[in-house]
């Protein structure tokens, strides 16, 4: 039975272990076999790995991870430790040698997000403000060994009404840091190295500056005798020259550090000892500064299990670390907001860590985060993500995709090695760190922490990436158009995005929003518990449908599976929008299209980067849909093939690709429509007048009316009726027989480098599949028959290899109106044709130039809610109102007690 066609369906519960058991002997059916399994078993596989329904029995599975929920019989590891610590001061707490950079790296300036705020003096003979570091100017000063940096901060430089203001220092502040600061006080306390520094702030970008116009940032080493007279002295040189340079800080950061100071919980002596440990590199005075605060962690684990934390569980975590009530932390929790980011953990919407900020009492934390070591494997900060990634134009390479072959060794290998610990951390001033954190409950961990065995944990992964890139693998080996149309293009978006939330938090941007919106199941219930978006007003007020969980993963909505469509893809529902598909696979609809169809010529990859072209729309297809066949093609009797086939039966009729035998159309009507949208091709991409925007267009006819010309058109001598200016030239029989051989490239003929418009044009595409997929002699057939149909014509434009529409002044042909000289596209007259004429008098409505009439669909009734440049196939995407994150980030307020 098909994979795609629906029993009965029946909800059945079971643990992440069962389903993992279901899903193995299907997905490994073939391996203890001679003969391999049959396609629907295979099929049957996937369906059930990606969407949780089972075909053959009418099944859909629901995952229940909290039947591993926590026993109190366990033999549990608990380990201190102290991670991190950042420190806001006005002297420089540091008691060893530092490493100064002459030349700042930006990339050390902090531009995330360090969840606290610091009170600052932001105008001066006013109180201090609180606010967000990350958010201040800032360089970074220099390192003290490979965890800790020292940064400078200048809140003068802060703009409290714009919150979107680079933090990075400009040239001029940073010559002044370094000419006014750095060498004076290095001239006074260390004159003996100043020799080996740049003598100005030029000269030490001009030493750092490579080959490849990339800055080496070297380090100078100070000594920790004379950190004091830094700290006081640099401030002071700089403040005294430079009014933004008043009142600065200096940041210290630590981070990373947990492994190098574990310790035994409970034990207040040896967590006073680790934390002398930790900072044993910093004055011992921090330690009663009120704007130092330590990131103090606990780790749970036990041999040969994974533990992962509970979704329904976070407000009880909340609540006992805080002086929240349980209502109030409830209320924390109940939606994503600024304040609060829940993690996901390997696509099970009941296992989640999360990220809490908070403003609360002075004893109370500023930060929660609770998490699994699970991600260690992947861990590695690349373009503002923590984790390995796959990109978008990677799903479309590869049977199946190399990044995923190597998660997939990843993910093996850990099954066998891999425990995984739960770990929750404080952030909390530095005055609390021996007396916080000391240990955890009985009660709060047996209900907040899921106990998997490790395998089970390993092979829920490694079971649903083997569903991801075996339907990616069953994609990318087939070629043509069925693999770049939206619902096979959705799904592999919706395939990239599960597999990077497998082992990093899913991806909650717009252009996530719209996938989700996709290729998951959508409700109205705006009380589900499993809603990926949370509702706002305006989306209940539309009655929009928002994606969700039903059965406690995330699973996709139905999938069409062969042999109903050659290319698994979605069932037809919502399209993503353009700028979703440059996001994922970077580029629009219209060039994945064209990536997928047959080439027709060189890739402009192979063209030398100094030829620059202009990529043009794809051309819309005739609007006669039903002609009689030419008189020229009715009695052809070839075949030409069968295309691919979709028969799915959510498809509008007019895009099914399975008529029946007796349905099949006629050879020469096919042909005929072929031939009609060459003819309205060619008006298609006839141009405007360069850098003339109210001039009118070159061609008079509206985007309509050229999308219903037939080879009519081209037989009227008199130009006027389809141009407002025009230039044309009779021309030889030879020459009319190579505009013809470029308009029809002959069988075997050599490949051009990527032209302008042909490309583009849906006529010039099919013609140059046709010819490479029939035999050479019924390829040969159809061309003599559309050359005695060309001779016919009485003009045509003058084509080009490089581009159809040429349309600069050439003295070899002639102009109409005879009055006007300057640009105008050119077109060829027939040998066979008595010369062009211009008679205006006979256009309708006569010669006046009045605005363009071209038909858009924008004009057409209301105003749309979503930009049409959006839009793919003609179908609405996604209304901003769902995709947008900015309403619902504000909506997380501070809970104040």
């Amino acid at each position: 039975m098909p994979a795609n066609r629906a029993l009965q369906q029946r909800i059945q519960g079971c643990s992440l272990a069962a389903f993992n058991n279901k899903c193995i002997p299907l997905l490994h059916a073939d391996e203890d076999e001679a003969e391999p399994t049959d396609a629907a078993q295979y099929y049957r596989a996937l369906n059930l790995v990606l969407t949780g329904y089972d075909s053959a029995t009418g099944v859909q599975y629901s995952i229940e991870p909290t039947r591993n929920r926590f026993t109190q019989d366990r033999i549990v590891t608990v380990v201190r430790d102290y991670d991190s610590l950042i420190s806001f001061t006005n002297w420089l707490p540091i008691i060893r040698d530092i490493y100064i950079y002459p030349v700042s790296n930006p990339v050390d300036t902090l531009t995330s997000n360090v969840h606290l705020k610091v009170p600052m003096k932001i105008h001066q003979h006013q109180a201090e403000v609180l606010v967000h570091p990350h958010r201040v100017p800032n360089i970074c000063l220099g390192i003290m060994g490979v965890r800790t940096k020292v940064r400078l901060f200048f809140p003068a430089l802060y703009d409290q009404n714009d919150t979107k203001a680079s933090v990075e220092l400009t040239l001029e502040q940073k010559t002044a840091i370094y000419e006014d600061g750095l060498l004076p006080t290095l001239n006074k306390h260390n004159p003996e190295t100043v020799t080996n520094w740049p003598t100005s702030y030029t000269s030490a970008l001009n030493r750092a500056r490579k080959q490849n116009n990339q800055y080496q940032h070297r380090t100078h080493p100070f000594p920790h005798m004379m950190i004091a007279n830094l700290g006081y002295d640099l401030p002071r040189k700089l403040a005294n020259k430079h009014a933004w340079a008043r009142d600065m800080l200096f940041m210290v950061q630590v981070q990373g550090v947990k492994e190098a100071n574990q310790h035994v919980p409970d034990d207040e002596d040896e967590a006073a000892g680790a934390l002398l440990l930790m900072m044993n590199d910093l004055h011992p005075a921090l330690r009663r500064e009120p704007n130092c605060w330590i990131d103090v962690g606990l780790e749970l684990s036990e041999p040969g299990f994974s533990y992962q934390w509970r979704t329904d569980s976070h407000s009880d975590i909340i609540e006992h670390f805080t002086c929240l009530s349980a209502a109030q932390a409830a209320r924390y929790v109940d939606r994503p907001s600024r304040q609060y980011y829940r993690d996901v953990s390997a696509g099970l919407l009941h296992v989640s860590g999360f990220r809490g900020t908070f403003d609360l009492l002075d004893e109370d934390p500023v930060y929660i985060q609770i998490y699994t070591t699970d991600k260690a494997l992947i861990q590695q900060l690349d373009r503002g993500r923590h984790g390995l990634t796959m990109s978008g134009k990677q799903v479309l390479d590869g049977c199946p995709p190399a990044y995923m072959q190597r998660l997939h060794d990843l993910y093996f290998d850990a099954k066998e090695h891999h425990n995984c610990a739960a770990r929750i951390e404080l952030r909390v001033r530095i005055n609390q760190a021996t007396t916080t954190l000391t240990s955890l409950p009985e009660q709060l961990i047996a209900s907040s922490i899921l106990a998997f065995d490790r395998k089970d944990w390993w092979q829920w992964r490694l079971v649903r990436l083997q569903g991801f890139s075996r339907t990616l693998s069953l994609q990318n080996q087939t070629h043509g158009e069925l693999r770049g149309g939206p619902d096979a293009l959705a799904l592999s978006a919706g395939l990239w995005w599960l597999t990077n939330g497998l082992h990093s938090r899913p991806d909650d941007g717009s252009a996530a929003r719209d996938i989700m919106c996709t290729v998951l199941p959508l409700t109205q219930d705006y009380a589900n518990d499993m809603l990926t978006i949370q509702p706002r007003r305006a989306m209940v007020e539309h009655g929009d449908s928002l994606p969700f969980c039903a059965f406690g993963a995330y699973f996709l909505r139905t999938i069409i599976w062969p042999p109903t469509a050659d290319v698994p893809r979605m069932q037809r529902g919502g399209v993503m929008r353009n700028s979703t598909f440059k996001y994922v696979f970077g580029m629009d609809y219209e060039a994945l299209q064209r990536k997928f169809r047959p080439p027709a010529y060189i890739p402009r990859a192979m063209v030398p980067r100094a030829r620059v072209g202009t990529q043009k729309g794809f051309s819309k297809r005739h609007r006669l849909d039903d002609p009689a066949p030419a008189p020229l093609l009715a009695d052809l009797d070839i075949d030409l093939g069968g295309g691919q086939h979709d028969a799915g039966e959510d498809l509008p009729w007019d895009e099914r690709n399975d008529f029946p035998p007796e349905l099949e159309e006629d050879p020469g009507v096919q042909l005929t429509k072929l031939w009609n949208q060459f003819c309205c091709d060619l008006l298609q991409k006839c141009g405007n007048l360069k850098n003339q925007p109210l001039a009118a267009s070159h061609c008079r006819l509206t985007m309509e009316e050229r999308l219903h010309v037939t080879e009519d058109v081209y037989k009227d001598m008199n130009l006027a009726m389809v141009f407002h200016r025009v230039q044309w030239k009779k021309v030889s029989g030879q020459e009319w027989k190579e505009a013809f051989d470029i308009f029809f490239p002959p069988p075997k003929a050599p490949l051009r480098i990527q032209p302008q418009n042909y490309p583009s044009m849906e006529y010039w595409v099919k013609w140059c599949s046709m010819k490479e997929q029939l035999p050479i002699a019924t390829a040969n057939t159809i061309r003599n028959r559309f050359w005695q149909m060309f001779k016919g014509l009485m003009w045509v434009p003058k084509p080009h290899k490089d581009r159809l529409w040429k349309y600069m002044v050439n003295q070899d042909f002639r102009t109409f109106p005879p009055t006007y000289k300057d640009q105008a596209p050119q077109v060829i007259v027939s040998p066979a044709s008595q010369g062009a004429r211009w008679e205006p008098e006979r256009v309708p409505g006569g010669d006046v130039v009045g605005e363009e009439e071209e038909a858009s669909e924008e004009e057409d009734g209301d105003e749309p809610e979503v930009d049409r440049r959006e839009w793919v196939n003609g179908i609405a995407p996604i209304p901003d109102r769902i995709l947008l994150r900015e309403e619902e980030e504000e909506s997380g307020s501070e809970i104040d007690v």
